[in-house]
């Protein structure tokens, strides 16, 4: 039997709050479908199976349309597009935040990643809080940094479209169109000091209190439905409908290489990235340093 205790609070002095650095970002969206669909390969009596007790059947139709690529897969393209990393880069956390179960259930993401880093950092997923679960996933990162001492850190987003049962009819926030990936490289300097520049909760003025007046603003596509809003003077960029996971994120991607200072790629303010989860009426926000981010 194994026991697990919270990590021991290091003696850091309190003080302000600190924002996360983000260093290195990028992105992985591959077009179109994967290999050609073999029944046999796709393991159908499999999913006949799994649908079964819920009376659902399996969609052989929309499985073989769909790209048909597994989160591991999206996870090691945005990986391989962040660039190599050597044990000086690692991080000595990573954590994976997606919206839609995998349809693939003979790999765990975390433990494939892990596999893919130097140093085998500490890994694990974080999944359903729809749209918010990457917000949930770089608190839970800085609150292992702060208490472990670490200054490393990786936030992996996948949003994987293809699922083998019927979906949903109509919009929304929670739906899936096509396959994305997006990986970021955070440094935590703060020591023991609090997470500044974030909250989440229901919308109104004591949630958006610590919401960076002037700052550029990266925003999921349900942020537009949601009905009170903070007065923004940055510029707004706008994540792609459909990707629940990965679509502020992305945005954020964007953000930075449309503010970027011309040859360097470097942004000198802080970025917001935002969200709003319409069927449960939260908005989660979180403010990243982005002055040392050399994007492309």
């Amino acid at each position: 039997m194994f026991r697990a205790t919270a990590a021991v609070r290091r003696p850091h002095p309190a003080g302000p709050p600190a924002l996360p650095r983000l260093v290195r970002a990028a992105g992985y969206a591959p077009p179109g479908r994967s290999t050609p669909y073999r029944p046999g390969d796709a393991r159908e009596d499999f999913y006949q199976e799994l649908g079964a007790p819920y009376r659902v059947s399996f969609d052989r139709a929309q499985f073989a349309a769909a790209g048909r690529r597994t989160s591991v897969e999206l996870a090691y393209g945005a990986l391989d597009a962040l660039g190599p990393l050597d044990r000086e880069d690692a991080p000595e956390l990573a954590v994976i935040a997606y919206a839609a179960p995998d349809f693939e259930h003979t790999e765990l993401v975390a433990s494939c990643v892990r596999g893919r880093l130097p140093g085998g950092p500490l890994a694990f997923a974080l999944s359903d809080q729809g749209p918010l679960t990457p917000f949930s996933a770089l608190r839970v990162a800085v609150e292992y940094a702060r208490r472990c001492g670490w200054s490393r850190l990786l936030l992996l987003t996948v949003d994987q479209g293809t699922q083998p049962f019927p979906l949903p009819a109509g919009p929304s926030p929670a739906e899936l169109r096509g396959d994305a990936a997006v990986a970021l490289l955070l440094r935590w300097e703060g020591g023991d000091r609090p997470l500044g520049g974030q909250a989440q909760g229901r919308p109104g003025p004591e949630l958006f209190a610590h919401w960076p007046a002037g700052a550029a603003v990266a925003a999921g596509s349900g942020l537009a439905d949601c009905p009170e809003l903070p007065l923004r003077e940055g510029p707004l960029t706008e994540g792609e409908v459909g990707r629940p996971a990965t679509g502020s994120w992305a945005a954020l991607l964007d953000a930075v290489a449309r503010t970027g200072a011309a040859g360097t790629g470097a942004v000198g303010r802080p970025v917001v990235v935002a969200d709003y989860d319409r069927d449960r009426d939260v908005l989660a926000y979180c403010t990243l340093d982005t002055g040392e981010l050399r994007h492309g």
